[in-house]
């Protein structure tokens, strides 16, 4: 089997992730999985992926309640007089 690594500008264009987001994810220990060689940072290919398919999906939560008229409107702030 033949391990493909790709760099982090790899891993932020495939994931529309921030190069510093993911460089943040590093020093907190979260995010993809990446392996160091000497200073390089890489990222297994397969990993990256399996670790794609485990993030939650969105557009599953509950149906929002009647129209958008019967939603609770915003609040607004009263504008300030002198």
């Amino acid at each position: 089997m033949s391990t493909r690594f790709l760099t982090e500008f790899d891993v932020a264009e495939r994931t529309q992730i921030s190069l510093g987001t993911l460089r943040r994810w590093r020093l907190e220990n979260k995010g993809p999985k990446y392996h160091k060689f000497g200073s390089l940072v890489r990222y297994d290919e397969e990993e990256l992926a399996a670790w794609e398919q485990a993030q939650p999906a969105g557009g599953t939560g509950p149906p929002r309640i009647g129209p958008a008229s019967e939603q609770p409107a915003p609040v607004r702030r009263a504008a300030f007089r002198r």
